[in-house]
């Protein structure tokens, strides 16, 4: 199965994208979520993509990691954290 073209994934894949791209080896599945949602806990609120997708729960932002690991544009490294494979 080939992948989509960047331009046609939704603005929450393309934004994990670019997350894992930027600070690749950082984050695991469930971390990534908890940035991307804003979630309390995190420890890193001054990172400029904190809550940025607030109106979504960690469990729809998980499912969408899941589906971009799946479908090979995310990775996982020796550490489980998420990484953009390199073609």
């Amino acid at each position: 199965m080939s992948q989509l073209p960047f331009t046609r994934l939704t603005p929450l894949q393309q934004t994990i994208l670019e997350v894992v791209g930027k600070y690749s080896h950082r984050f695991y599945r469930s971390d990534l979520a908890k940035l991307l949602v804003g979630a309390k806990s995190w420890p890193d609120k001054e990172l400029p993509e904190y809550g940025c997708f607030s109106s979504l729960r960690r469990k729809d932002v998980l499912y969408q990691i899941d589906i971009l690991l799946q479908q090979s544009y995310l990775a996982l490294d020796a550490f489980d954290h998420l990484i953009v494979p390199q073609e």
